[in-house]
C-alpha cells in the first residue's frame, strides 16, 4: 500500500531534518571547542549512533534510514564545509562559538527529558554533578597545557582521526582544540576542504577504529545504567557549553552583540527541536 501524500511529505521534511541535523555535527565538529558528540548528543542521535554501532544488526534494523540520512549530512558539513568553516573562523571565531554554544543550550531541555525517561534518582543528580565537575576540570587542564607539535603525515593524521572518533564517542571533548595542541588543526583542515586523500584515509581509519572500540562500552554502560549514564552526558554537555564561550573580557556593545548570539542561537535550537519532535512523532502515529 503507498503511502498517502500528506504523509509522504511529512516524511521527506523528516529525511531533511536528519539531513541536516548531520550537516551541522559535520560543520560544528570542525570548529574548535565544539565537540561532535555533544552535537550528537543535542540532536537526540547519540543513542541510535552508539546502538547501531555496537549491535549492528539490530542497529541497523531500527535506524537505518535515520542515519543514513544523518551519516550522510556529516560527510557533507565535514568534508564540504569545511572551507565555510575556515572562513568564518577567520572573520569571527568569538560570534560563531557564542551562537554554537546557544544552540546547545538550547536543546537542554529535551535532553533533561530524556535523560530522566527511565526514571530520575539521587545517583542521577550526583552522576550530572560529577559529569559537569570532571569536563570542566579537563578543559580547563587542557587550556592551560602547552602545546606540542606533530608533525603532519600518516602518522599525524591517524592521531586526527583518533581524536575525532573519541570527541563523538565522549561528548564534550573537542578534537578540533586538542589537534590546535599539537598543531595538526591547519593542516587537517586544508587536507579535508582540498579532498586529500592521503590526509583523508589516515583519520578515516583512526576515526573507525576508535568508534568501533568505545562504542560497545558505551553501549553496555547505557543499557546497564542508562539514567546514570544519561544524566552524566548531560553534565558534561553543559559543562562543555560554558567551557566553550569566550573570555568576556570586552565593552559593553561587544558583549550585548555576544549574549545576543547567544541567545538567538538557543532559541532558534530550542524552536527546531520542538518542531522536529512533534513531526517526528506525527510519522510515527500515522
Amino acid at each position: 500500500m503507498f503511502m498517502s501524500s500528506e504523509k509522504s511529505n511529512k516524511s521527506f521534511i523528516l529525511w531533511l531534518i536528519w539531513l541536516f541535523e548531520g550537516i551541522f555535527v559535520g560543520f560544528g565538529a570542525i570548529l574548535p571547542g565544539i565537540s561532535g558528540g555533544t552535537l550528537c548528543v543535542a540532536f537526540g542521535m547519540y543513542r541510535p549512533l552508539i546502538e547501531t554501532i555496537s549491535h549492528p544488526k539490530t542497529g541497523l534494523k531500527k535506524y537505518w534510514l535515520m542515519l543514513g540520512f544523518f551519516m550522510l549530512g556529516i560527510a557533507v558539513g565535514f568534508v564540504g564545509l569545511s572551507g565555510v568553516a575556515a572562513i568564518l573562523l577567520e572573520k569571527n571565531t568569538i560570534l560563531v562559538t557564542c551562537a554554537f554554544a546557544g544552540f546547545i543550550a538550547g536543546t537542554f531541555p529535551d535532553l533533561w527529558q530524556d535523560a530522566g525517561s527511565q526514571g530520575r534518582n539521587k545517583f542521577s543528580i550526583i552522576s550530572l554533578i560529577v559529569g559537569f565537575v570532571a569536563m570542566i576540570g579537563i578543559l580547563l587542564l587542557f587550556k592551560t597545557k602547552i602545546s606540542v607539535d606533530v608533525a603532519p603525515g600518516i602518522w599525524g593524521y591517524l592521531l586526527c582521526g583518533l581524536l575525532w572518533g573519541f570527541s563523538f564517542i565522549i561528548p564534550g571533548l573537542s578534537s578540533s582544540s586538542l589537534l590546535l595542541f599539537f598543531g595538526l588543526y591547519q593542516p587537517m583542515l586544508e587536507g579535508i576542504s582540498g579532498l586529500d586523500f592521503k590526509v583523508l584515509i589516515p583519520m578515516g581509519i583512526g576515526m573507525a577504529a576508535c568508534v568501533l572500540l568505545l562504542s560497545k562500552v558505551m553501549g553496555l554502560a547505557y543499557k546497564k545504567f542508562f539514567s546514570t549514564i544519561s544524566h552524566a552526558v548531560l553534565g558534561i554537555v553543559a559543562a562543555t557549553t560554558v567551557m566553550i564561550l569566550p573570555a568576556w573580557n570586552c565593552n559593553l556593545q561587544q558583549g550585548l552583540i555576544r549574549v545576543l548570539f547567544i541567545v538567538c542561537g538557543a532559541a532558534v535550537s530550542y524552536l527546531f527541536t520542538c518542531l522536529c519532535n512533534k513531526l517526528k512523532e506525527k510519522v510515527k502515529t500515522e
